[in-house]
């Protein structure tokens, strides 16, 4: 098997590439940190350079294959909505036309469960329930206007198989674990309402066997969305405690009322548009909303048409983790 991967330089991406090559399936990555491309060609991975933006670059990158896993994505709860736009609605068109360009028909998008975020406790979502009539941020517009492109191609004989993994975490991630670093060096470290909620979350070992699962899944179970997740849900506490600990670094939860983070949130926020404020608050809004709600994802129908099995529970995850940390 031959699989292509776009953002094979970002941190979903690099870990696709690594453990399929390992898995002995030829991948081609594709990325825009040529650092990390040399990294993924001394394992053996064939990288070739390409941004999103570049239609041309795309083509010149993509050769015949099975299948395109597209990762590459603007993501955040921060920044402009031409933004997200630009890399994952037309970024994603730029990827449909490579793929045309090479008669590849087959195309896996990973996607985002913050398209079910309403503001409210939600549990045991399943694909098939309704949207928010509004998406909350310009990630989760943007990325499911490219949703919606993609399924639609099945008019023109592609399969597409729509995967929302919830709360990645694992090896090469460079965004979220330094965000918590950067909390923990408080004193107390902020819990919103006190770090009671509920939440999925997937170890990205676990989300590579979904991926598998489904580049060997049956015609009818492509054309189809996927909650993804390791099915064992836990406490918002207890993840930031667990991954805290995967770097060595306390724990150390101050409860913080819900209302008092929102209007600090508010406040950061403001602050990015002075002069000489940062570029991204530390908290936003939403993010305090992501904190202070329950959500927790069903992942019955990959089970039933996929056959996911999650490699890892969720507290073992942690252990593999680190280890996988100390190993590189």
């Amino acid at each position: 098997m031959k699989i292509i991967i776009t953002g094979a330089t970002g941190f979903i991406g690099r870990n696709l590439a690594e453990q399929l090559h390992e898995n002995g399936i030829q991948v081609i990555a594709t990325g825009r940190n040529e650092e990390i491309g040399r990294a993924l060609t001394s394992h053996g991975v064939v990288f070739r350079p390409a941004d999103l933006s570049s239609p041309q670059a795309l083509e010149a990158a993509f050769s015949p294959a099975d299948c395109v896993i597209h990762c590459a994505a603007k993501a955040g709860d921060w920044g402009g909505f031409d933004e997200f736009y630009q890399t994952n609605v037309l970024g994603t068109r730029h990827v449909i036309q490579a793929c045309r360009r090479h008669g590849i028909n087959r195309l896996i998008f990973i996607s985002t469960p913050s398209v079910y975020i309403d503001g409210r406790d939600r549990f045991d979502i399943l694909e098939s329930d309704p949207l928010p009539a509004r998406q909350l941020t310009h990630y989760a517009i943007t990325k499911l206007a490219a949703e919606q492109e993609l399924l639609a191609l099945s008019d023109e004989g592609f399969e597409v198989i729509i995967v929302r993994p919830r709360a990645v975490y694992g090896p090469y991630d460079n965004t979220f674990i330094p965000r918590l670093l950067r909390m923990a060096k408080r004193r107390r470290f902020p819990l919103i309402g006190g770090g009671e909620t509920r939440v999925d979350v997937t170890y990205i070992v676990n989300l590579v066997e979904l991926i598998r699962a489904a580049l060997s899944a049956p015609s009818t179970a492509w054309n189809q969305v996927y909650n993804l997740s390791n099915g064992d849900p836990l406490t918002i506490a207890r993840w930031f405690e667990l991954m805290l600990g995967v770097v060595d670094t306390p724990f150390r939860p101050k409860k913080v009322p819900e209302q008092a983070a929102w209007s600090l949130a508010a406040l950061m926020e403001l602050g990015t548009r002075l002069p000489f404020g940062p570029k991204q608050p530390l908290i936003t809004r939403f993010s305090v909303r992501y904190m202070a709600r329950s959500m927790t994802l069903s992942i019955a129908k990959a089970s039933d048409l996929l056959d996911y099995r999650p490699r890892f529970a969720t507290e073992e995850s942690f252990t593999d983790y680190a280890q996988r940390l100390s190993a590189v």
